[in-house]
């Protein structure tokens, strides 16, 4: 069974990591939502009276309804989103793989740090493909991901560890 789950981890971790980097290879014109966005917002004038007053700098760029429209600011968020969710999910299936070899107070850290470490190769990666950039802000998004998986893992452990119930008036751990 042991084999089995390495295996698996190994294979759930690799998979992702080939998906970060096919999706770094592609222009942006390739992944472009916008879109399919907009066929699913009917009202996007609506929306975008109630948006806009809403903007923000990221990477040293103007982010807002005027700017982008609304499909281009909605999308903005899905695709830092799935940044965000990937490189947490990145930094679990790393914890899983790595636990397979180590105890979990050098497994949890060096789960992020590989994390972070793909993030930083998939940024340079897209410094390659047309119509793409890397840069450092989405490097940090990408940790945030990572860090935030690594406080739910750790949070988890603490509440396993610490879970009880109590029968004839003791505390036991529950198996």
């Amino acid at each position: 069974m042991n084999r089995k789950k390495r295996w698996i981890d190994s294979i759930l971790v690799l998979v992702l990591l080939l998906g970060l980097f096919y999706s770094s290879s592609q222009p942006y014109e390739n992944q472009d939502i916008r879109g399919n966005i907009s066929q699913l917002i009917p009202d996007a004038e609506s929306v975008g009276e109630r948006l806009d007053g809403f903007s923000f700098t990221y990477g040293h760029s103007e982010v807002s309804v005027e700017e982008d429209g609304v499909a281009g600011y909605i999308e903005f968020f899905v695709r830092k989103g799935t940044h965000f969710c990937t490189f947490a999910l990145l930094t679990l299936l790393f914890y899983r793989l790595l636990r397979n070899w180590y105890h979990p107070p050098v497994a949890l850290p060096w789960s992020g740090l590989l994390a972070v470490l793909a993030a930083v190769l998939d940024e340079w990666h897209q410094t390659f493909t047309p119509h793409r950039t890397g840069i450092i802000t989405d490097i940090l998004l990408d940790s945030t991901g990572m860090f935030t998986m690594l406080l739910l893992i750790l949070g988890w452990r603490t509440y396993r560890k610490n879970r009880t119930r109590t029968r004839f008036g003791r505390k036991q751990l529950r198996p």
